[in-house]
Order: C-alpha cells, then structure tokens, then sequence
C-alpha cells in the first residue's frame, strides 16, 4: 500500500504534505538503489520518522541563543 492510499495509516500522515517529505524519500530511494541502506520498517514510517526529527530538531535549534563566536 502507497502514501495516500486509502486505509493507509501511519503515525506520521500528518508529514506526509511537507516538502520534506518528498526530498527524505527521494534520498532513501537512492540508498537503497545503492545497496547503503536494507529497509526493514515500512518506508512510510522511515520517512515520517525523519521529518518530524527534523522539524523539531529545527524548532529547537531556532530557540537556541546565539554563539558570539562565529
């Protein structure tokens, strides 16, 4: 079953419209193609994972003071 698909259900459904989305698959599409990556969780899963850590990972980095060092 695809993305979109109905009855498809994930955690992560509500990624599946960011612009990450489509960049994080397109990237683990070449890893497996390259044989660097053996998916064993569905690929929806791997994705959505990935863009909410992403996501927050930038939410919490943008709260971050700033370094006077640069």
């Amino acid at each position: 079953m695809k993305t979109g698909d109905p009855g498809c259900r994930h955690p992560y459904v509500d990624y599946e419209t960011d612009p990450l989305w489509p960049l994080i698959e397109h990237g683990i599409d070449d890893l497996v193609k390259n044989h660097d990556l053996i998916e064993q969780t569905g690929r929806d899963h791997i994705v959505g994972f990935l863009c909410k850590a992403i996501l927050k990972g930038q939410k919490n980095a943008s709260t971050l003071p700033r370094s006077s060092v640069d």
